[in-house]
This record gives C-alpha cells, sequence and structure tokens, in this order.
C-alpha cells in the first residue's frame, strides 16, 4: 500500500485533541504517572504523545524530541491540552519518563495492537501465531569511562503482525532466561509458537510454553550437545523413506547480488527418544543453508525441534518459520539501531533509554500497520505533515 494512498482518508484534527476510545492517544492516559501532582504542568500522556510525534517525525534523542516540539510550539498547543503556555523542556521528557511504569506501558502498547484486527493474510486452520523472543543491548547507553555496562532488553515479537507484544529490562545480559520467563508468563499461547534462538533450548522453557497452551520453536547448538548430536546422527546419511520417514522443503532467494538456498530435512522419528527429556517434541530437522555472494559460497547447518506435529506444520511452513524468527533482528532490532537511531543515542539516566526504546517498538508497529513501505519515507512526510501523525494517535486503526 502505499504511503499517499492510505494517509489521504485520515482525518487530520483541526481542533484540540477529543479523546477517541480506542485510540493510542487512549492507552497513553492509562500508563501510571508516578509524579506527585503538585506542580504538574503537564500531563504524562501530553509528553508521551509529544515523544511519539517526534520518534515519528525522525528524533532520536531527549534533546531532539524537546527542539523539534519547540519549533512547532503553536500548532502544539492549538492540539494537546496544555496548562501551561511554556512547552516541556529536555528536562521535563526525562523526568516522566523517570516516574512511568515502563512495562506497564509496553504492556497497555501490546495489548492495544493485539486487540487490532488482524493485517496478516493466513490460509487454512491450521495457520498459528508466530511469537519470537531475542534479547538485544542498547548500546548507546554503555560508557567506558564510568565503567557503566549497557542497559539490556528482552523482548517478545509477534511475526506474523509485526509489532512488540512485550519488552522488559534484565538485570544484564546473563539474565536472558530469567527475563525471557518473567516475560511470557501469564500469557496465553493458545494458537501460537513462540520460537527462540539456542540460548532458550531449555526443557524448563519448552515445559512453560506447552502449560501456557502454546508450542514451541528451539535451535540445538552445542549448549545442548546431546541433543544436537542426536538430531545430527539422524540426518547424517541421506534420506531413507523406507526406514525413517521424513520430510523435505527447499527455499531460493536472489536479491543484492546474493543467490541463498535452503533444505530443510524434518522427521518426527525421535519423539519417542527425545520425550523423557524435551516435554512435548513432535519432529525434529535440519537446515542446510548455501549463500553465494560475489562467487564465494558458504554453508551451515542448523538444528532444532519443535512441538508443533508435521499435521500442523508441514515441511513448507517449518522452513518458512525458522527463517521468520530473524524478523526480530532484521525487521525490529535492527531497524531501530540503524533508522531510528538507538544504538546512536546516547541518553543514559534514568528510565528514559527503556521508553525511547518502547517508543521506537511502537513507531515501527505503526509504520508497519500501515503498510508503508519505506520507514525512512514515512519519518520525513510525519515530519513535513505532523498533523497525519497527530491523526494516528488520536483515531482508532
Amino acid at each position: 500500500m502505499e504511503c499517499s494512498t492510505f494517509l489521504e482518508k485520515m482525518q487530520v484534527p483541526t481542533a484540540a485533541v477529543q479523546v477517541e476510545v480506542g485510540s493510542l492517544y487512549s492507552v497513553l492516559l492509562r500508563v501510571k504517572d508516578g509524579r506527585k501532582a503538585r506542580g504538574q504542568r503537564y500531563a504524562a500522556a501530553v509528553v508521551l504523545t509529544l515523544m511519539l510525534l517526534a520518534k515519528l517525525a525522525g528524533q532520536k534523542t531527549v534533546s531532539g524530541i524537546a527542539e523539534w516540539v519547540r519549533l512547532r510550539g503553536e500548532w502544539v498547543r492549538e492540539q494537546l491540552p496544555m496548562k501551561d503556555e511554556r512547552l516541556p523542556c529536555a528536562n521535563t521528557y526525562q523526568y516522566v519518563c523517570d516516574h512511568v511504569e515502563v512495562d506497564e506501558l509496553n504492556q497497555y502498547l501490546g495489548e492495544w495492537f493485539d486487540a487490532l484486527p488482524s493485517a496478516a493474510v493466513r490460509q487454512g486452520e491450521a495457520a498459528v501465531v508466530h511469537l519470537a523472543v531475542d534479547g538485544k543491548s542498547l548500546r548507546g547507553t554503555r560508557r567506558v569511562t564510568s565503567a557503566k555496562a549497557a542497559t539490556q532488553v528482552v523482548g517478545l515479537y509477534n511475526v506474523s503482525e509485526a509489532y512488540m507484544v512485550r519488552q522488559t529490562s534484565m538485570a544484564s545480559k546473563g539474565k536472558e532466561r530469567e527475563a525471557a520467563a518473567a516475560l511470557i508468563a501469564g500469557l496465553d499461547l493458545q494458537d501460537c509458537v513462540v520460537s527462540a534462538d539456542a540460548l532458550h533450548t531449555q526443557p524448563t522453557w519448552c515445559r512453560t510454553i506447552l502449560q501456557q497452551n502454546g508450542d514451541y520453536l528451539v535451535i540445538a547448538k552445542r549448549n545442548q550437545p546431546e541433543l544436537r548430536q542426536a538430531i545430527a546422527l539422524l540426518f547424517s546419511q541421506p534420506p531413507r523413506p523406507f526406514l525413517f520417514p521424513e520430510a523435505a522443503a527447499h527455499s531460493v532467494d536472489k536479491q543484492h547480488g546474493r543467490i541463498e538456498i535452503r533444505h530443510l530435512r524434518s522427521s518426527a522419528e525421535l519423539g519417542a527418544y527425545l520425550a523423557p527429556h524435551w516435554p512435548g517434541v513432535t519432529q525434529v530437522f535440519q537446515v542446510e543453508r548455501t549463500v553465494t555472494r560475489h562467487g564465494k559460497t558458504t554453508q551451515e547447518i542448523a538444528y532444532g525441534m519443535t512441538s508443533l506435529p508435521p499435521v500442523r506444520l508441514p515441511p513448507d511452513a517449518l522452513l518458512a518459520l525458522v527463517r521468520e524468527h530473524w524478523h526480530i533482528e532484521n525487521r525490529s532490532h535492527w531497524r531501530r539501531d540503524v533508522t531510528l537511531g538507538e544504538d546512536a543515542c546516547r541518553v543514559t539516566l534514568g528510565k528514559a533509554p527503556q521508553v525511547l526504546a518502547t517508543l521506537n517498538n511502537t513507531v515501527l508497529a505503526l509504520v508497519d500497520r500501515l503498510r508503508l513501505p519505506n520507514l525512512a519515507a514515512a519519518m520525513r512526510r510525519f515530519d513535513a505533515r505532523p498533523a497525519e501523525a497527530l491523526a494516528l494517535l488520536l483515531s482508532p486503526l
């Protein structure tokens, strides 16, 4: 869908904000504000809305957000409820960030996107919602001079609908497993498959997902040597249908001067053997990936397993699922770091880095929801036409 096709149909606000039930602004109004009431000039929802408007327009830092808003001061005061003629300074944005519940903000935004009508095209009753878990470092928060480690977060990304369901910070990089378990705690994972990298290939993780009515897909690497060896041994010989029935899928991608060939083999033969230690496993797989770029060819093999049986996850769908797990990297983390400048952002104080990361997730989700083909081009448009960005936040999608 072209950017202009959708946005031209939007009702651009011409007067002060009217809160509409189901709008993104109404979600921000629910976020708890921990500041004392005395002396508050700006509601937390208004400040967060200004931050999101500036982020949609391409601003990357708190100071950049403050200046962007100040340059549009007259228009901002007409559109949003402001008790004071003065506009928030950078310190005010920082102060508000420090007093909002970040986990609550992430939860409410994820629930809002989850409640929207499905934008993905799925065929057949066997389709499942794909959720991916992965950790991320906010590299800009690291300080060598003070020996301050970078802030670490872990996210649960809805690959099928392209939005971050939840995101939370973790105590350190080595605590990703514990943070991921807390992230999915209490979620009803019915009709969902949760994929994760080898760090989460643990019986407890698999059991937790099954207990929450979901299915899992995990990768087997050297941190689980017996599992990896068993799967590798099964696929060490050419297919022998008469002895060990298996299925296969194949894909070829040609783009950016690169040819990438993936070949998957899957089998249900190890289910009974692995079941005592790995709950719910129904099929294992091997993916052989061959990449040719500038005449040089590289090859790698990955192994994994899933609790989804072949009748619900045939080989073509399994191959797609394995590949699409990395959407959390290339559709979320990479665009946050490169296009939205998260890695270059040097904001380190308080909760501001986590709030900015949450707003980056929201920007990506909105742009993908609108099927806008280019994030950078969308931000340039919203910078030139902020009323269109405001309309996204004040009206239900």
